[in-house]
């Protein structure tokens, strides 16, 4: 009889033991998925940037990261700059000003960081009397956005209609370099893109503001899409949204191998057929030789945003995962955590509201917690919501009612 009560009380006494792990366990990834997003520790508000002003952009520097922005002016509109250095702001400093940009939602100005102190931006600007009638501009800084170059047009055609969607990445020898959608094979509409085909072309500027050798990647590619590049080593790896002749519209990958540019093939076969450009593109990131590319899609109406990794600088990727909450907009960004997460911000419908989502997903393909960071306006006038990191922290803006929005999410 003593036996057999001892040998009860011992596995009770396990039972106790394993319960108390597993509580535990709970209650440290409970904790864990709180803390991950929702410490928001310090707040660095943004310098003086006045109402009306729209379409922030922003990208990683050797000190912290920077901000582009349009803001208006008595005649026009500025393009201003400024840098988080870790604890503040920098003054505000005009690029360029102008009444001729054109000023778009889905298609705004970028700005790259090139290594030692050389800074590099773009804007659109208006060059003939269609509403699809504009260029491409592009100045440098070789002192840290004290001053900047003569603007420059990237591409040589001279002919009207849509130039844009540019994607920076570092170039040999200290150039920089860029693709962009270039119009100059569409016969422009009054009312809207035109007809014709979009192509994607890329080239290179030197720090004098010397074109490079212009290239033709690709000939048929969906006419509004934002493209993406990213440096690997010495190659580079370009994303966008193509358009087969039936009107598949796949993400499609091209790749400078250091010496040339590669044929462009499909990241995977979505069959997303659809019969106009659906404004929303492709995101790469890379951290070492991972690299991971997350784009929005809608194969049979049905939306869904995917993400796909590569551990051999882009060569190969991965089938991919879906990682959205069911109803999603778009509009996806995604930067890594370190070498075995990413984070991925999106616009997704919510029951009473639309939501900018913050996920982690991990490089073994499965995806981590996910939280809404903030509501936001439906339509367009809200942009495309941008993020960055310093450090630990993540800074993400938007336009929204005429004003640019900021918030400061830390993560663990």
């Amino acid at each position: 009889m003593g036996f057999f009560v001892s040998r009860h009380l011992r596995l009770l006494g396990c039972n106790i033991a394993i319960m108390k792990r597993f509580l535990l366990f709970f209650h440290l990834v409970v904790i864990g998925i709180v803390c991950f997003y929702s410490c928001e520790k310090q707040s660095f508000p943004l310098p003086p940037i006045s109402i009306n002003s729209k379409y922030p952009n922003l990208t990683e520097t050797d000190r912290g990261l920077a901000i582009v922005w349009y803001e208006p002016i008595v005649e026009g509109h500025a393009l201003k700059w400024s840098e988080f250095n870790g604890r503040s702001w920098s003054k505000p400093v005009i690029v360029t000003t102008g009444e001729e940009y054109f000023i778009n939602w889905a298609d705004f100005p970028s700005i790259f960081y090139n290594g030692k102190n050389h800074l590099v931006v773009h804007w659109l600007e208006k060059n003939g009397d269609g509403t699809y009638d504009y260029v491409v501009k592009v100045s440098q800084s070789f002192d840290r956005g004290r001053s900047w170059s003569r603007p420059i047009i990237p591409h040589k055609d001279n002919k009207l209609g849509e130039h844009g969607f540019v994607s920076f990445f570092n170039a040999s020898n200290n150039k920089v370099g860029l693709v962009w959608l270039d119009g100059r094979n569409m016969m422009g509409e009054e009312h809207g893109h035109g007809y014709g085909q979009m192509n994607l072309y890329s080239t290179t500027i030197d720090k004098n503001g010397i074109l490079g050798e212009e290239i033709l990647l690709d000939d048929r590619v969906c006419e509004c899409c934002p493209t993406s590049a990213v440096n690997i080593e010495n190659d580079i790896l370009v994303a966008y949204r193509d358009r087969s002749l039936s009107e598949i519209r796949n993400i499609n990958l091209v790749r400078w191998n250091n010496s040339s540019w590669q044929k462009p093939h499909s990241l995977h076969n979505d069959n997303w057929k659809i019969a106009g450009c659906p404004v929303n593109g492709p995101k790469l990131a890379v951290t070492g030789n991972n690299v991971a590319a997350v784009w929005y899609t809608s194969p049979n109406e049905n939306p869904i945003i995917y993400i796909s990794f590569s551990k051999d600088g882009g060569k190969k990727f991965n089938s991919p995962i879906r990682i959205d909450n069911g109803n999603p907009i778009g509009r996806v960004d995604c930067i890594w955590l370190d070498s075995d997460r990413v984070l991925v911000s999106w616009m997704e419908m919510g029951e009473k509201s639309t939501n900018v989502i913050f996920s982690t997903v991990y490089i073994e393909n499965h995806k981590g917690s996910s939280k809404i960071v903030t509501q936001i306006l439906p339509g367009r006038s809200s942009g495309h919501p941008v993020i960055s990191r310093y450090r630990q922290n993540i800074f993400l803006a938007w336009t929204e009612e005429n004003k640019i929005q900021s918030k400061w999410i830390h993560v663990n």
